[in-house]
């Protein structure tokens, strides 16, 4: 009887620390999961936030960044006329390398390159195009720097007293952009102006954008709407200030390619119709 009761308690200890080392492992194995996806998503918002910042453009930086995207080409159409195009090139792991746009608008034809110089410090540099040919003459060059964690925190306009601060939250996305005026080397003016704004949803896509002037407190503010597999659907705006509230138009997009991403956007303002077509090519 001592026997069969020494055999059921050693039964019993071994089936419990076998089932107690099964829910150990099922529990440290779950928590380094959560902390792998949380580190990868982190990382995606890094990487958006950066590509956000040198394109200023949600489209151009497209989340998450892990599609092995190679390069995007966009073309811009103002009632069948082209306006603008570009191409961004990036590499694996999805950080935009280089940037080149070509515009044309009602001050005249601009070419807007972006680029890591010799130091390796990101520029952005917009050249007038003057009798078919890049001129010097009213470029603008614009050095952006970074800080220990390899975020882009500040840019500055060369020749100029203005610059600008970018601010993350802690899953390190990009939540807003702070104008202020250089008083000299190391300081800067108290007062500050906003200029953009940028609001999430829960799986890391914006979901609202404000661009603020300090004309008449003018907000514009932009609402993205997604549909299944997280595509891009439409982006609703509405501009307002102190005195007035207005819907200032609608962007729908539709071709999506096979990773959803959209290839066609189409808006207008009521007189004139804008088309964007883009290009993806992958790894």
């Amino acid at each position: 009887m001592a026997g069969d009761w020494t055999m059921d308690v050693k039964s019993f200890i071994s089936r419990n620390f076998f089932s107690t080392l099964l829910v150990f492992c099922t529990i440290l194995i779950s928590s380094n999961s959560f902390a792998s996806d949380n580190n990868s998503l982190t990382n995606s918002n890094a990487i958006f936030a950066t590509n956000l910042v040198l394109t200023e453009s949600g489209s151009s930086s497209i989340f998450p960044p892990g599609y092995k995207l190679k390069q995007l080409d966009e073309t811009v159409s103002l009632n069948g006329e082209i306006v603008s195009s570009g191409r961004i090139e990036y590499n694996p792991s999805g950080n935009v390398t280089r940037l080149e746009r070509r515009e044309k608008n009602r001050k005249g034809e601009s070419i807007t390159r972006v680029y890591r110089d010799e130091s390796g410090n990101w520029i952005k540099r917009i050249n007038w195009l003057i009798d078919g040919k890049e001129s010097d003459v009213g470029k603008v060059v614009i050095e952006y720097l970074f800080d220990e964690q390899g975020r882009i925190v500040s840019s500055r306009l060369l020749n100029s007293v203005w610059a600008r601060e970018y601010i993350y939250n802690d899953n390190q996305q990009l939540t807003e952009v702070i104008e202020k005026q250089i008083l000299d080397e190391n300081n800067f003016s108290e007062v500050t102006y906003p200029v953009r704004r940028y609001h999430y949803n829960s799986q890391g896509f914006i979901a609202r954008r404000d661009v603020l002037t300090k004309r008449k407190n003018l907000i514009s503010t932009h609402y993205f709407d997604y549909g299944e597999h997280n595509v891009l659907q439409r982006v609703t705006g509405i501009a307002s200030n102190d005195e007035v509230k207005r819907n200032s138009g609608e962007k729908h997009y539709s071709d999506y390619d096979r990773y959803h991403n959209w290839l066609l956007a189409e808006w207008d303002n009521g007189e004139s119709k804008f088309t964007k077509i883009r290009k993806i090519i992958y790894y």
